[in-house]
């Protein structure tokens, strides 16, 4: 009997360590998926932004050419409103992707250097970027510390 439960043992064993294998690529192939989908939704929602962008260009570009929200017209400012809103919940959602782990770092950096370089040269940007309210705390936190960065020799 002694030996029957000794095997009956090891053999549990076993199955424990095979299930703990099974679990351990389980969880790398439901990580794959979730950054595969992550990638996918920055994607589109990138492609949105960059359509309202080509599709409003003309008007883009002599906007961009004020320096404060006070130059715009009522229908510039909406616009741009508009624009940058969905600007800035692309790089919310980067942030937030990122800070879950479904992120990599250099696809994170590659897309903040972008963003910290059009609110540092654009003083729109900026001046939405600091009077927004619809932007986490933390992220805008985290954020204007990269801009300062961006902006210190």
């Amino acid at each position: 009997m002694d030996k029957l439960n000794q095997w009956l043992s090891l053999v549990a064993n076993l199955g424990v360590i095979v299930g703990i294998f099974f679990l351990a690529f389980e969880i790398q192939t439901n990580t794959s998926a979730v950054r595969s989908a992550t990638y996918q939704a920055f994607t589109d929602s990138s492609f949105s932004w960059a359509d309202s962008e080509i599709e409003n260009a003309s008007a883009l570009v002599k906007i961009y050419e004020k320096e404060s929200f006070d130059e715009l017209t009522e229908e510039e400012s909406l616009l741009l409103n508009r624009v940058l809103f969905k600007a800035f919940s692309v790089m919310e959602s980067n942030y937030l992707h990122y800070r879950a782990g479904t992120m990599d770092f250099d696809m994170f950096e590659a897309r903040m250097s972008g963003s910290v370089g059009a609110i540092a040269l654009r003083p729109l940007w900026r001046e939405y970027f600091d009077t927004t309210t619809i932007l986490l705390p933390e992220f805008k936190q985290f954020l204007r510390e990269r801009v300062e960065q961006a902006n210190t020799p």
